[in-house]
């Protein structure tokens, strides 16, 4: 397992220098509703492929954050994941792993495990777990990868990953939400490092 110093490190950003250039975005465009200049931040970070790609997944989700978080909270998790994926990408072609599925679970593991905490923390409690995997597909999917739909992701992952209780307790089903969201985009990273 990575050590927590370790960790800091790959999933620290400076908020400060982000939060500064956002204020830029605000001021430079004021005729902007607050959720395009959100998505406008994110497209100048290298998020997203298109603004308006940007702008749905802003849209369904801005209703599913906790009361003391706002949508730029969740813009500097996206921010996050993508500096983390590049982490993990190194870590990926470094490796040796002698097949796939050894890889999707050292990198869920190694990476994802501890990020999904932080990230859980920035909704609701009663996010369902689709919503969840949905997510990792969408902020771990590779900008070069064009068939990337958030609809179509959300759909699929409704259909396969379940929100599960007993009575009213919420059974944690964390690891199978990863898998889920994470598996097939591990599995293309993997793949493209033994190509090369």
């Amino acid at each position: 397992m990575i050590e927590d110093i370790e960790y800091i490190q790959i999933s620290k950003i400076d908020k400060n220098r982000l939060y500064s250039y956002y204020k830029r975005l605000v001021h430079q465009f004021q005729g902007f509703t607050p959720i395009q200049i959100i998505a406008k931040f994110l497209n100048g970070q290298s998020i997203g492929t298109t603004m308006q790609e940007v702008l749905i997944v802003l849209e369904y989700y801005k209703t599913k954050l906790n009361v003391n978080r706002e949508l730029l909270d969740f813009a500097f998790e996206w921010i996050r994941a993508n500096k983390m994926r590049s982490h993990y990408l190194k870590y990926l072609g470094n490796a040796q792993f002698p097949d796939y599925e050894i890889a999707i679970d050292a990198c869920i593991f190694l990476f994802f495990q501890k990020y999904d905490q932080i990230l859980r923390n920035l909704f609701r409690s009663e996010i369902e777990e689709y919503e969840i995997s949905t997510l990792y597909g969408i902020f771990f999917t590779s900008l070069e990868d064009k068939d990337y739909d958030f609809n179509k992701i959300l759909q699929e992952q409704k259909n396969r990953v379940p929100t599960i209780t007993q009575e009213t307790n919420r059974i944690d089903i964390s690891l199978y939400t990863l898998r889920s969201g994470l598996s097939s985009i591990i599995r293309k990273d993997y793949n493209k490092t033994r190509r090369e």
